[in-house]
């Protein structure tokens, strides 16, 4: 049986949620909206990249690991809190690697639950085993978002993707891009997702099954990273 820490003790949640998005089963979950689209950019990145020196860093139970090395892919994956076949239970703070290991990190939906000071050391950590132009995919939740910039104006509060004593690291869309480049990452692409355009918004959360046509084209219809719920950066490693 795999080890299993605090967020996966009622199952397998990625897999779920997989599962939930290949049968068009969104019900009520409307971050599965989001989540559908984040998987589609990463796995069409990552089909162009066998051959390549994978590590998946908080990859929950590996879900992509588990894919791809099935695939006859060289990936591995860590997380502090699952241990199975496919996953090691190793922090991004502090892994066993040797300097320049790998072509490609993912961090996905990971950087947001370290501290502001954990965020340095896990950056710092990887690129260490990040070869040289090595590229870092990163995904995170934009505080500053469009609902959230505007619900600041009116109400002087801000509208996080998650409870705060979860997300205790989300910042806004600058904030991320100045702290790879201030551990000398170059950012090559920033890939938005979701545009909260109120009302519209708030009625898709509401009826996300119904609405995921929406969804995909009104709230999606361009790439607009500084007022998007979630972005996903591509930063080259500039050593």
């Amino acid at each position: 049986m795999p080890k299993r820490g605090w967020i996966y003790e009622k199952g397998d949640i990625h897999r779920e949620w997989m599962e939930k998005i290949e049968e068009g089963k969104i019900g009520k979950e409307w971050y599965l909206l989001i989540f559908r689209k984040k998987m589609k950019f990463i796995t069409d990145f990552l089909d162009k990249q066998k051959g390549k020196k994978i590590l998946d860093a908080g990859c929950g139970e590996g879900v992509l690991v588990e894919k791809y090395k099935k695939k006859g892919y060289d990936i591995e994956g860590i997380d502090p809190n699952y241990e199975s076949e496919f996953v090691k239970t190793v922090s991004i703070l502090k892994t066993d690697y040797k300097d320049n290991t790998f072509d490609i990190v993912l961090l996905l939906d990971v950087l947001e639950h370290l501290s502001y000071s954990d965020q340095y050391i896990a950056l710092k950590e990887i690129k260490r085993i990040l070869k040289r132009d090595g590229l870092l995919i990163m995904s995170v939740p934009n505080l500053a978002n469009l609902t959230s910039r505007i619900k600041f104006s009116l109400f002087g509060k801000l509208s996080r993707g998650d409870k705060d004593w979860n997300h205790i690291g989300e910042r806004p869309f600058p904030e991320y891009k100045s702290l790879l480049e201030s551990h000398k990452f170059k950012v090559e692409e920033i890939y938005g997702i979701t545009i909260t355009i109120p009302f519209l918004w708030q009625i898709v959360t509401v009826f996300p099954e119904k609405l995921q046509l929406v969804h995909d084209f009104l709230l999606n219809f361009a790439n607009i990273p500084q007022i998007s719920l979630l972005n996903i950066f591509i930063a080259r490693n500039i050593k």
